[in-house]
Order: C-alpha cells, then structure tokens, then sequence
C-alpha cells in the first residue's frame, strides 16, 4: 500500500487522507458487515494507476465486526482495455451515422437527432423546426458534368450548410441524393427561415456554375416546418414522420414555385 501511495510509509494514516471520499466507504463497509450484508466492490485511482478493492469483514470471538481487509488489486490495463473498447465503440457508431461523402449525418444518425430531439421538445415545451433543403435540378447538373463533378457539389453545398448552423445542438443531415436536412432545437419558424436565408445567401456566393439552370448557378430550395407544442397560431407535429412529411410537403411547393426560394409548412 505504501507503494501504492508512493510513501516511505502509510502508518498511522487515516484512509481518508490517502483516498478522498473513502472514509465514509469504510464506515458504510462497517454497518453492512454488521447487518450480514455483501460488501460491495469499489475502485479508486492513484498517481495514474487504477485499483480496484474487494472489502471482507473478520468477526471477534462474540461474532461482532472487529476489522475491515481490503483486499487491492491493480487493474489499470483492464481499465485501459476497456476505455479503448468504449472508444471503439462510439467511434464505429459515429461513422455508421455519417454520410460517407459529405460528412454530414445520414439517415440512421437523422432519426436519432429527430426523436431525441422531439422528445425534448415536448418534455421542456419549447419549438424544434426543420428545414428540408434540395439542389435545384441536379440531376441535369450530373448529366452534363459528371458525377465527380457532382460529388464536388455536394460536398461544397454541405460544408457551406454545416458553416450556418451557428449553435451547437443545431445538425445537418444528408437526407438522400440531394436533399439535406437541418434539424434546430429551440428554433422557432422566424428563426429557421433565418438560418435558411443565410444559407441560399452562401450557397450563392459559392457560384457554382450550372449550365442546365436558368440561374446559370448552383441553387437551391427550402421548406420549413415547426413542431411547436401547441403555439397559438403555429402547425404542430405530433411525432417525426408527420413533421418530415411537413417540410417535405414545404420543399415540393417551392420547386412547384420556381425554386431557388424558402416555403413554410402549412399553417406555420
């Protein structure tokens, strides 16, 4: 234990000053003991290196608790393999809900954000929009260009998408093909039409040429819808797939409208 410590000698220490929170541990080991109850494990750490601590209780001749044995047993590798395992884990996770190409997240990650999301917004009752974004008559942009020159696209258009979301619980998705999807906690309908006229103002000041639109540029479309609990006057989603149809919905009238435009849910 000394070694544990790193000192010539624990003698006379109080194990409270040797491990902070540990003396009120021991005394709890006590009151178990004296009720017959299983003394549970713990674990501690000291000077880099993890322990874990198994705790028997020794009875006097009347059978009445006398002392506490700890028993210490170095467990820093299995700490170690463990935390690597956990690491490997979330990252396998992580990049199964990221898109491939655009880095964004892709479906599986979307319906993550979506329900957790939603769920916090109904729990602390405040909006969540979302914002349903597709390029304008890029399957015309991959024909004439190649898709090397489409995925180029893509990525340009997400990277600018990822650099107007400002706040750190709003996420951009990767829907399918061309169409992406901004998901903004706490956002209500006048504060997404804002995030998604400063991204239309970026993705023009991009200037990607586009030989097959009458905008002679890369442009895109909006539709917005918001899940506001009850809000007077606003549409209310009651679960993901209804507020996805909603901004879709949004989206289609505004390439029915000529696009490169923002059109909102009905009744937001």
């Amino acid at each position: 234990m000394s070694s544990i410590f790193m000192q010539d000698s624990i003698s006379g220490s109080l194990v409270g000053d040797l491990v902070t929170g540990a003396g009120p541990v021991i005394q709890e080991c006590f009151d178990l003991a004296a009720l017959g109850r299983t003394l549970p494990d713990r674990h501690f750490a000291a000077n880099g290196r993890h322990y874990q601590v198994t705790f028997h209780a020794a009875a006097d001749r009347n059978g009445d608790v006398s002392e506490i044995l700890l028993v210490v047993l170095d467990v820093t590798r299995r700490v170690q393999v463990e935390h690597l395992l956990r690491e490997s884990r979330r990252r396998l996770i992580a990049t199964a809900r990221r898109d491939h190409l655009t880095g964004l997240l892709n479906r599986r990650g979307l319906d993550n954000v979506l329900h957790r999301e939603l769920r916090r917004s109904r729990r602390v009752g405040k909006s969540l929009s979302l914002v349903a974004i597709d390029i304008d008559w890029f399957k015309h942009y991959n024909d004439s260009l190649g898709h090397p020159q489409g995925d180029a696209c893509l990525y340009s258009v997400a990277q600018t998408l990822i650099g107007c979301l400002r706040r750190a619980g709003d996420e951009a998705c990767r829907y399918g093909g061309e169409e992406f999807l901004l998901v903004l906690p706490d956002a209500d309908i006048g504060g997404a039409a804002t995030v998604a006229a400063n991204c239309q103002r970026a993705i023009d000041e991009l200037d990607i040429a586009h030989p097959s639109s009458p905008f002679g540029r890369v442009t895109v479309s909006f539709g917005i819808a918001e899940a506001a609990n009850g809000t007077e006057g606003a549409l209310v989603a009651l679960d993901t797939v209804a507020l996805l149809a909603q901004a879709d919905n949004a989206l289609y009238r505004a390439k029915r409208n000529g696009r490169n435009r923002i059109e909102f849910a009905q009744g937001s």
